[in-house]
């Protein structure tokens, strides 16, 4: 499983979660293995400066990263509909580290 978290700073597991999917500076890039954290690479977001339609420039390399969920505060309205139609899941979890996003998430398919 793949999942990509829009981070501020560096990026990273212990970088911030970004507000914004689509403005994150950086995006933490975590492969799981199981319940473990197997791989981390940090990607730069270029898209973030984009006048209009970051969060589809965002969702779109998202998706070519071939990632199964996405965790950031808030995601627009595009990239939520991009990420639905291709059954990705959406984490809304905003000023935690990445390494606590990916847990809370993989703790909430345990519980499901």
């Amino acid at each position: 499983m793949k999942i990509a978290v829009a981070t501020d700073g560096e990026g990273g597991l212990e970088a911030i979660v970004a507000t914004d999917f689509g403005r994150g500076e950086t995006f933490t890039l975590v492969d799981v293995d199981g319940e473990e954290i197997a791989a981390v690479r940090v990607a730069a977001n270029d898209r973030r400066r984009a006048a209009h339609g970051a969060g589809i420039a965002a969702a779109e390399w998202a998706l070519e990263e071939g990632v199964d969920a996405v965790a950031a505060g808030h995601f627009g309205p595009h990239a939520e509909e991009i990420f639905g139609e291709e059954g990705i899941d959406l984490v809304y979890i905003p000023k935690v580290t990445a390494r606590e996003a990916v847990e809370r998430y993989l703790a909430s398919l345990k519980d499901a």
